[in-house]
């Protein structure tokens, strides 16, 4: 009888399991909307604001660029940094040929003109602590740790304020983390959190994350790292992107997008343009594995 029952059950099983039916959702496009990618430098290269549009989320096109914009950047004494469309999206301005955008603590404001509206940010550039030294040592092979050369840098953040940063690491210039967008390294003061660490030289998790663990720098390579300040709402835009990395399984939250610190020109909320603008200084310092 226990035999005859687990044979029906499996017959039932198999039939039921066999009748799928492939159901195609047919949902809603959205909106289009201007997407900024907005993160330039006081460095002397050229700095580049990008300008893509939204696409559907099922899409499987590359996101289109958007070139039908005007795109400046306000300085110090009403000065204007024109950044000038490639016609693929970039808009580009080269401080080589008008002069950086390296007025420290000064709030600098970008302008987008589109489609009849005039779309602004701010953002203060923020000193940047120097980066003193780096160094490497090699490593044996350990759980979660392949063998090889592991640097650090070392660097103090300022005393008595409130400061952001985001941690950049290469290999021979490429970024150590390239299959993996979504790691970032991002610091308050000298810690994560910023707890407790102002005026701190940056912890050692911090320092040690420069090195990818699944594929530790070789001899010969070029390690370098590049320290970025940032302002409160550029930091949060990054740190929305590590925190949605990880939104998935049984308990994810819906989807939305990050929050935008682009307003309208009376400073309000808009839903028009997504992204963010950010200017940083920038502070850089590089070893040779030998």
């Amino acid at each position: 009888m226990r035999v005859s029952n687990i044979f029906i059950f499996l017959v039932l099983l198999v039939t039921f399991s066999s009748c799928e039916d492939k159901i195609d959702l047919d949902l809603e496009d959205g909106k289009i909307q201007l997407v900024v990618d907005g993160f330039i430098t006081n460095d002397s290269s050229i700095q580049t604001i990008r300008l893509t549009k939204t696409a559907a989320y099922f899409s499987n096109i590359e996101t289109p660029f958007e070139n039908d914009a005007v795109v400046r950047v306000l300085g110090p004494n009403n000065k204007v940094f024109n950044f000038i469309s490639d016609g693929i999206g970039n808009f580009s301005y080269n401080p080589q040929m008008s002069g950086p955008l390296d007025s420290t603590n000064f709030s600098y404001q970008l302008e987008i003109d589109y489609k009849g509206e005039t779309y602004q940010a701010l953002s203060v550039l923020n000193p940047i602590p120097s980066i003193d030294s780096m160094t490497y040592a090699f490593e044996e092979e350990e759980l979660g740790a392949e063998e090889g050369y592991y640097t650090q840098f070392y660097a103090r953040d300022f005393a008595g304020r409130k400061d952001y940063y985001w941690i950049r690491s290469f290999r021979n210039g490429t970024n150590v983390y390239e299959e993996d967008r979504t790691f970032l390294i991002l610091s308050e003061d000298a810690a994560f959190g910023g707890d407790g660490a102002d005026g701190f030289v940056f912890i050692l998790p911090l320092r040690a994350a420069i090195t990818n663990q699944e594929d530790p720098f070789k001899l010969g390579d070029t390690s370098s790292v590049e320290l970025f300040s940032l302002n409160s709402a550029p930091y949060q835009f990054l740190d929305q992107i590590i925190t949605n990395s990880g939104n998935d399984g049984l308990f994810a939250t819906p989807s939305a997008n990050y929050r935008s610190n682009i307003l309208t020109m009376a400073g309000n909320p808009q839903e028009e343009v997504l992204g963010v603008f950010s200017l940083s200084a920038i502070s850089k310092f590089e070893i040779v594995i030998q």
